[in-house]
């Protein structure tokens, strides 16, 4: 099965490095990459994303906006520069994880095993 991504970050080189490791991941499809949460809320309502890579701290967007985000019907992977423990309340659900920055191609590849049961992704 392939899932489809969207990454949602305002850093132009965090969005170009998550970019890069979608494309080395046979499992993953890139569909969207934005730096503002609306321009893929609407993706994940009409079920067009199966997966966002989310920074947490997004221009213009506080804590509360972004874990009421997060109650969406869809798998998050939380990028930030946080500490896992200074996060750890936004990502409590099962299908939820977390990726530090800067974020090494073998930790995206873990968290995605560890968040999507089942999966073993060949590194490339």
């Amino acid at each position: 099965m392939q899932y489809r991504c969207a990454i949602v970050d305002d850093e132009p080189l965090a969005l170009d490095i998550l970019e890069n490791y979608i494309q080395r991941t046979s499992y993953l499809k890139l569909v969207k990459k934005a730096s503002e949460l609306t321009t893929v809320k609407k993706l994940i309502a009409e079920r067009k994303v199966d997966l966002v890579f989310l920074d947490v701290n997004l221009r213009g967007n506080t804590r509360d906006i972004i874990a009421q985000f997060l109650q969406q019907d869809c798998v998050f992977i939380l990028v930030t520069a946080y500490s896992s423990r200074e996060v750890q309340h936004l990502y409590w659900k099962e299908k939820q994880g977390y990726l530090g920055k800067p974020a090494s191609y073998k930790k995206f590849v873990d968290e995605m095993e560890r968040v999507i049961p089942g999966v073993k992704l060949a590194m490339t």
